[in-house]
């Protein structure tokens, strides 16, 4: 029975609309800003595959009509997604792909030079930023402290929060995985996107 469950939550979760600002390459030509959201509002999640392995999923409650999660236990933190029960449009946020989130660092959106991926590492499943160019480094975001059948909270590190995209004063649906250090100096060679530091490397928390 909760093999049938699972399967049937994700089945419902790949068949909802995806929450997406639109194509990432017309989106890279503006110049965008970002707005802090409430940390308690907002949730990144390891999704369990069909096919084994986890992609991220972010869940945000944008009113109090339902609620869209609950949280259960710790190292790790399991998660149901309530959004899957019910007709989730104003009440739950959703975004599941790289129209929906990226990385931020410094102020600078390096949503075409990172991607984000999840990694399972010695039993524990981290969020990594992974560089597009060969000789850069990858950024460690969070991680689920353990591993468990279902769905898990990732628990960011605390450099780390979510933040939300803006355009001209407005608000968009995009999630930016937002940290005030610099990315790693190595990125492409370009020191226009104000890169510098490195924080790869480090899969420890603190």
């Amino acid at each position: 029975m909760m093999k049938f469950s699972l399967v049937r939550t994700l089945a419902a979760l790949a068949s909802s609309a995806l929450l997406t600002v639109g194509a990432i390459g017309e989106a890279i030509a503006f110049t965008f800003d970002e707005t802090e959201i409430n940390q308690d509002r907002v949730i990144a999640i390891a999704q369990p595959r069909a096919l084994g392995g986890y992609q991220l999923l972010i869940v945000e409650q944008v009113s109090d009509k339902r609620q869209c999660w609950t949280e259960n236990g710790s190292n790790p933190v399991k998660v149901d997604p309530l959004l899957v029960t019910f007709d989730f449009t104003g009440i739950c946020g959703r975004a599941t792909d790289s129209n929906g989130f990226s990385i931020r660092m410094a102020g600078v959106d390096l949503a075409l030079k990172y991607s984000l991926s999840l990694e399972t590492v010695d039993g524990n499943v981290v969020l990594m930023g992974s560089p597009i160019y060969p000789n850069a480094k990858s950024v460690i975001i969070g991680r689920t402290n353990g591993e468990a059948n279902g769905f898990m909270k990732i628990v960011l590190d605390p450099a780390w929060r979510l933040t939300k995209r803006a355009y001209q004063g407005r608000t968009l649906g995009h999630f930016y995985f937002t940290t005030n250090q610099a990315a790693p100096s190595e990125i492409g060679g370009n020191t226009d996107d104000n890169t510098g530091g490195n924080i790869g490397g480090n899969t420890g928390g603190n």
